[in-house]
């Protein structure tokens, strides 16, 4: 449990890629390939979800998670897994974009927004 606290305790999912590569295990390179076939997108949205949700009541991670769905069903990503895992099973991807240091901060920021009249109410 050590070494899983120790690698992925980082500020950024690139800090975490870093140190897999770094630590160089079986164990560290087998999740640094599982992390390079996710979305760019996908794993800062969740890295902040994460981080987010953890000082947030119930509540308002329910609400939070209701946006990041909305999000994901307006995005490209969440499609495209789709088609290369179900429909034409190329297993092949083509994310947009392609690497996490291209997935900016506004774009991060418009998915955790509120939807304002069409936000989840509880």
């Amino acid at each position: 449990m050590d070494k899983i606290n120790r690698l992925f305790e980082a500020s950024s999912v690139e800090e975490i890629k870093l140190k897999l590569k770094q630590d160089g295990s079986s164990f560290a390179l087998k999740q640094l390939e599982t992390l390079s076939k996710m979305s760019p997108t996908s794993l800062k949205m969740t890295f902040r979800q994460l981080q987010a949700g953890a000082t947030m009541t119930l509540q308002d991670v329910l609400v939070m998670e209701y946006r990041l769905c909305q999000a994901c069903m307006t995005g490209r990503d969440f499609y495209e897994g789709v088609r290369a895992v179900l429909i034409d099973k190329d297993q092949n991807p083509k994310w947009k974009p392609s690497v996490l240091e291209e997935v900016t901060d506004e774009c991060l920021d418009g998915c955790f927004k509120s939807l304002g009249d069409h936000d989840l109410r509880l």
